[in-house]
């Protein structure tokens, strides 16, 4: 059995825990989810914690007990805390906008890019140039995020594009002009 799965997962205080045929819900002060258990995994619920177990004890232990334990562990830690992605703008022009759930970003085209925020995900402009993501989803953040950047990714010659907070990007020298 996987140890990871072992460790019980703590009930955040304010989240309300619903398990009934084979579907866990999740609800807290930042939204709900719900999760289809695979066949192989059973939930333990109890009033201050939860524990992922094997269905059956004996043979090879499922590779789904160590998945479900972080895919539960995250929405308890989503419905309860919420996850925040920042993204930068970097490059001369660049600029973003929010008009209700649509995203307008200036990138250097000779048009503005228009991205709608799926259900879910919410959006504020820290500055002209910082766009801060939040959602009670981890995958859902993420592949928003993924969307968003990919409109200009970050190049490693001039350092423009879109880039996460904190990211590094490697620079590379341009051309050498010997001559």
């Amino acid at each position: 059995m996987s140890r990871i799965a072992k460790r019980p997962i703590p009930v955040a205080p304010g989240t309300k825990v619903q398990f009934n045929d084979r579907k866990l819900v999740l609800s807290g002060p930042k939204g709900e989810q719900s999760l289809a258990l695979h066949q192989d995994v059973n939930l333990d619920v109890s009033d201050s914690e939860l524990r992922i177990q094997p269905v059956r004890l004996e043979g090879k232990p499922s590779p789904m007990l160590g998945t479900t334990y972080a895919l539960v562990k995250n929405m308890m830690h989503g419905v309860s805390q919420g996850f925040q992605k920042e993204l930068n703008l970097v490059g001369v022009g660049y600029r973003a906008a929010l008009k209700g759930s649509l995203l307008e970003l200036s990138l250097g085209f000779s048009h503005p890019v228009f991205y709608e925020l799926p259900e879910g995900v919410s959006a504020n402009i820290t500055a002209n140039t910082k766009i801060l993501l939040e959602s009670a989803d981890k995958q859902l953040l993420g592949q928003v995020s993924a969307e968003i950047r990919k409109f200009r990714p970050p190049e490693p010659y001039k350092g423009k594009g879109i880039l996460f907070t904190g990211e590094v990007l490697r620079r590379k020298a341009g051309k050498s002009g010997k001559k």
